[in-house]
C-alpha cells in the first residue's frame, strides 16, 4: 500500500478591493506540499481566470523577429558550426564529439561541471514547440545517453548524471537555436541530492520504492495521470516546481545505465506530445532535468526521472516568471491547477 501523502492548506485573504469598489472581497488560497521533499506551491483562485496578467501569450512574430537577428550570428547555424564548436580530447573521445542523426555533442565552452556536453539539435535556428519532432528529440537523447556511458566508463568517479534543456531565451538559453545540456560530475546537484536523500529516507520507512508508489497511486486517483508509454509513466506534479509541471518516471530503470533504445524512443513520443500541447496553450518556453540514480550502484530506493516546466514566454521586455518566492523561499505559484492541466495533456497522448 502506498504511504503517500498529498497534504495541502487552505487559507483565505480578505481585503477592500479598488478593483471592486473598494469591496470586502476575499480570496482562496491552497498551499501544496510535495509528498516528497516538502516543497509548497501556492494556487490563488483569483489567479485561475487572470493567468495571463503574470503569464502573458507568446509573441510569435517577435520570436520570429528576434530569431531572424540572431541566426547570422550563431555559432549553431550551418555553414561554419564544426569550425566554430570545440572538441573533446581524443584521448576521451577519438572523434572529438558525438553525433548520431541530426544530433551532435560536444564540449560546452562554459562548464559547470567536470564533463559539460552541448547537443546541437540540428540546422534550423529556431524550432517552436510544435516543431520538435520525435525523430529529432530520439536523436538529442541517444547521443546523451552514450555520453554518459561513455563518461562514466572514462572516468567511473563522475557517478551523477543529468540531461537537461534551457529552451528559449526566457528559459536561460543563451542561444534560440535548439540544444540539450549533459552534466557528468563526482557530486549531485542540491535537488538531486534532496530527491536521493528523500527518496532513501522513505525506502527505510516504506520498504517500498518512492516513485513506484507515486505513480501507483496517481494511476489510482486518476486526477493528475496523463498516461504510460511502456516503462515511462506521465503525470503532473501535485506541488510542482515550476509553472504547468510534468513528471516522467521510469520506475523499472535506476540509471540511465539501464535504459534501452526504446526508453529513449518512448521518452521523444512522449515529450513530443507535451510539446505540442503547450504550443496549443500559446508557450514558448521550458526547462527540464532528468535525474539518475548514482551510475554503477545498486538503487533500489531511486530510479529515473524528468521534471519539466514551463518558463516565462517570449514576448517584447518580458518579465521574469522566477522570483524571491522560488529563488530565496523556493516555493512556487500554481497558475493552472496541475489536475486541470493533466486534462488537457491526456487528450490524444500516445500511449502503448
Amino acid at each position: 500500500m502506498a504511504n503517500i501523502l498529498f497534504k495541502s492548506e487552505k487559507h483565505e485573504a480578505s481585503f477592500h478591493s479598488p478593483l471592486q469598489d473598494m469591496q470586502l472581497v476575499n480570496q482562496s488560497l491552497e498551499v501544496r506540499f510535495d509528498p516528497l521533499t516538502g516543497h509548497q506551491s501556492v494556487f490563488n483562485s483569483a489567479l485561475e481566470d487572470k493567468a495571463k496578467l503574470s503569464f502573458p501569450d507568446t509573441d510569435f512574430d517577435y520570436l520570429e523577429q528576434r530569431a531572424e537577428e540572431t541566426e547570422q550570428s550563431c555559432f549553431l547555424c550551418p555553414p561554419d558550426w564544426r569550425k566554430n564548436t570545440p572538441r573533446y580530447p581524443e584521448v576521451f573521445l577519438s572523434s572529438g564529439r558525438l553525433e548520431k542523426g541530426q544530433a551532435t555533442l560536444f564540449p560546452n565552452l562554459f562548464p559547470v561541471a567536470a564533463y559539460h556536453g552541448m547537443i546541437r539539435l540540428g540546422d534550423k535556428h529556431l524550432r517552436k514547440l510544435n516543431d520538435l519532432p520525435a525523430w529529432l528529440l530520439d536523436d538529442g537523447f541517444s547521443v546523451a545517453l552514450d555520453f554518459v556511458r561513455r563518461c562514466h566508463e572514462y572516468d567511473p568517479k563522475m557517478r551523477f548524471a543529468t540531461i537537461n534543456a534551457n529552451y528559449q531565451l526566457p528559459a536561460g538559453a543563451s542561444l534560440i537555436h535548439p540544444h540539450f545540456q549533459v552534466l557528468n560530475s563526482p557530486e549531485p546537484s542540491t535537488h538531486h541530492q534532496l530527491l536521493l536523500q528523500k527518496c532513501a529516507e522513505y525506502q527505510t520507512q516504506n520498504t517500498s520504492n518512492y516513485w513506484q508508489d507515486l505513480v501507483e497511486e496517481e494511476k489510482a486517483i486518476g486526477r493528475r495521470w496523463i498516461g504510460q508509454i511502456n516503462e515511462s509513466q506521465w503525470i503532473t506534479a501535485f506541488s510542482p516546481m515550476g509553472f504547468n509541471e510534468i513528471q516522467i518516471v521510469w520506475p523499472e530503470r535506476q540509471s540511465f545505465l539501464d535504459w534501452s533504445d526504446k526508453d529513449v524512443q518512448d521518452l521523444a513520443l512522449g515529450l513530443n506530445h507535451i510539446l505540442g500541447v503547450w504550443h496549443d496553450m500559446n508557450l514558448s518556453s521550458f526547462n527540464f532535468s532528468c535525474f539518475s540514480a548514482p551510475l554503477g550502484q545498486d538503487s533500489p530506493h531511486f530510479c529515473c526521472v524528468m521534471r519539466i516546466v514551463n518558463r516565462q514566454n517570449v514576448f517584447p521586455h518580458h518579465r521574469t516568471d522566477d522570483y524571491f518566492l522560488q529563488k530565496l523561499m523556493r516555493n512556487e505559484l500554481i497558475l493552472n491547477r496541475p489536475e486541470k492541466l493533466a486534462q488537457w495533456m491526456r487528450k490524444d497522448f500516445p500511449e502503448s
